[in-house]
């Protein structure tokens, strides 16, 4: 049985009320040569300062820099592990000036919990890169690989921070547990706030982007176990970190970030984002996020794109079963 995840009744009320605007506009006929104008909106449904956040940021900034007459800007939206910005973004409906930029908790939170929203409630446009995570440990530490900690947790649970409840860090707690591990789950907002909880003892370990991980483990404030990568980090630094499976672990963690648009657009409106996305996706700024945040970049459009995420959805229920 799935969990309830409450929003709050004033969201829910203005989610109505926005949604009945929404399908009025949406019966307005939309030309071959329809172009959005003015200010856009690019939803994040997690809180500022971590990857979502980031990667929203970086499609912002290279959409604007096509100069095309519109401006995008990044709407920060937290709350129920994405279910109150997600909710929010159905009100879209219809709305080609409305973009939502998400990851994979968008398969996942519909599985664990009753919202009223699945991955198929938007229109897919562009996977832009995949990300996984690598688990970090205070310096101090008594676990120096992963194998060890879920042995160790397997007697004793141990204390792990989530940014969100069912987001990339949970994947890689779901995949622990697979293999035997018990762990006490501390949720966050971000990624950067649970490495601050780390930091600060709040708790023992901790899944991280590697992006957000490396200052430190350069700075020797924490150490690394594993990574949860097919393959070692093309990195000086983070090649020197064995993945899970290298300690015996059938243990692998994959997240796509995307862009959405409302249900209810247009064709026209559709193919629009979709080759402006792609046009944004050769910009400097795109390439040297790929780079910092080492991420494998990714450019899957359209129905390729829902066809992933039809495939996706398959294997993280195997995860949350």
């Amino acid at each position: 049985m799935k969990s309830p995840l409450r929003i709050p009744l004033v969201l829910t009320s203005a989610t109505m009320l926005l949604t009945g605007c929404s399908l009025a506009n949406a019966k307005t006929p939309v030309g071959e040569d329809w172009k959005p104008r003015g200010s856009v909106s690019a939803l994040v449904a997690f809180a500022p300062g971590g990857g979502s956040d980031r990667s929203a940021r970086v499609l912002a900034q290279s959409l604007n820099e096509l100069d095309a007459g519109f401006d995008v800007n990044v709407e920060n939206k937290e709350g129920g592990s994405g279910a109150v910005g997600w909710a929010t973004f159905m009100s879209e409906k219809g709305n080609g000036n409305a973009l939502l930029v998400a990851e994979s908790a968008l398969n996942t939170l519909p599985i664990v919990y009753d919202v009223p929203f699945t991955y198929r409630s938007f229109t897919p446009l562009v996977m832009f890169a995949k990300d996984s995570r690598i688990v970090v440990a205070r310096k101090n530490s008594p676990y120096s690989t992963c194998a060890e900690l879920v042995r160790a947790s397997a007697k004793k649970a141990v204390k792990t921070g989530s940014s969100g409840k069912t987001g990339a860090d949970s994947l890689v707690i779901a995949e622990f547990k697979k293999s035997g591990g018990k762990f006490s789950v501390v949720p966050y907002g971000s990624t950067g706030e649970v490495l601050t909880g780390l930091l600060g003892g709040q708790i023992d370990v901790a899944p991280a982007s590697a992006a957000a991980a490396k200052p430190y483990l350069e700075s020797a404030d924490f150490k690394a176990l594993c990574t949860l990568t097919a393959k070692r980090y093309d990195d000086p630094v983070l090649s020197k970190v064995p993945t899970a499976k290298e300690q015996g672990l059938d243990a692998e963690v994959l997240i796509w970030r995307g862009v959405f648009a409302p249900a209810g657009i247009s064709d026209v409106q559709r193919r629009y984002w979709i080759k402006a996305i792609q046009r944004a996706l050769k910009s400097g700024t795109y390439r040297d996020y790929i780079k910092t945040d080492l991420l494998i970049p990714a450019d899957t459009d359209g129905q390729d794109f829902a066809r992933y995420l039809d495939a996706y959805d398959k294997q993280v229920r195997e995860v949350f079963r």
